[in-house]
């Protein structure tokens, strides 16, 4: 992990743990806050994309397979 400030640059102790920064006050925690909602929305949604495609895949043959059985009662 990058021991810097997001906005001021400066360089920050491995064991600073305060929530603002010591020279521009830029809260570290919440800095660029909405741009890391919107990648990680945008990363969960191709999650689930993919898993639908996968559940998909399962989930036809079984369909199919309960079609033939009803059709042969």
């Amino acid at each position: 992990m990058d021991n810097k400030c997001p906005k001021c640059g400066r360089k920050l102790s491995i064991f600073y743990l305060k929530q603002n920064c010591p020279d521009c006050g830029c809260d570290l925690l919440y800095y660029n806050m909405e741009e890391n909602l919107e990648r990680d929305a945008e990363k969960a949604e191709a999650e689930f994309a993919k898993l639908d495609r996968f559940i998909n895949k399962v989930t036809a043959p079984l369909k199919k397979l309960k079609k033939d059985k009803n059709d042969e009662s």
